[in-house]
């Protein structure tokens, strides 16, 4: 194969990957939206290809069944709770500050409209799909509570234990979300206000900060 048409391939290749890509993009965002608004068992293949103007054909092509494009939809949204740059920003701060820049982060994502909906969804289905309920957990509140464990861990004076930086930063979310989670997630109450974000981020910093002294 000549130089050119080695190059003219690879060319190919990029462009059909990118389609791809982008196609999968699209079929989850619609996905997405189906979901939330109606729940698993509501949603059918057809609905997700009319709502992305894909035919049912394209769409298997990308996830073989309903319950892959529903783990798909679930794994595209637990990812974005894990901030790949906030353990790193975390490092560069002091303690309370750090702990102020996690807290608020969690919070703006704890209460965000769809991560309330994919929470009742994910609970919803669950009995009948446990391994979403896994996953949900594994690679979003787990994910989380392992970050700040992990920075508890490095930065108390005199050292925790592993158990020890894990129950604290248990506790810290626990403290962050508080009842108001349970209200918000039966419609009960709308998005916080900035004055009670600013509370129940304090409440969880000091929770914190008390127990390292």
């Amino acid at each position: 194969m000549t130089p050119t048409k080695s190059t003219g391939r690879a060319r190919a290749l990029r462009g059909r990957a990118l389609r791809a890509r982008t196609m999968r993009g699209a079929i989850l965002a619609g996905a997405r939206r189906l979901f939330l608004a109606e729940g698993f068992e509501r949603t059918s293949m057809d609905a997700v290809a009319a709502a992305v103007g894909v035919s049912k054909m394209t769409l298997y092509r990308h996830f073989r069944s309903k319950e892959a494009l529903f783990a798909g939809v679930v794994g595209g949204m637990v990812e974005a709770i894990a901030d790949p740059e906030l353990a790193r920003t975390m490092a560069r701060l002091p303690l309370r500050q750090a702990l102020e820049s996690f807290g608020r982060h969690s919070l703006e994502w704890i209460f965000a409209p769809e991560a309330l909906g994919l929470h009742r969804v994910v609970v919803a289905e669950s009995r009948r799909f446990p391994e979403l309920g896994r996953m949900f957990y594994d690679r979003g509140p787990a994910t989380n509570v392992a970050t700040l464990a992990a920075y508890l861990a490095r930065n108390a004076d005199g050292g925790l234990k592993a158990g020890e930086a894990e129950r604290l930063a248990g506790e810290f979310m626990s403290l962050l979300r508080g009842y108001e989670h349970m209200r918000a997630l039966l419609g009960l109450e709308g998005p916080l206000s900035p004055r009670q974000c600013h509370s129940q981020v304090a409440r969880a910093v000091e929770h914190v900060l008390a127990k390292l002294k």
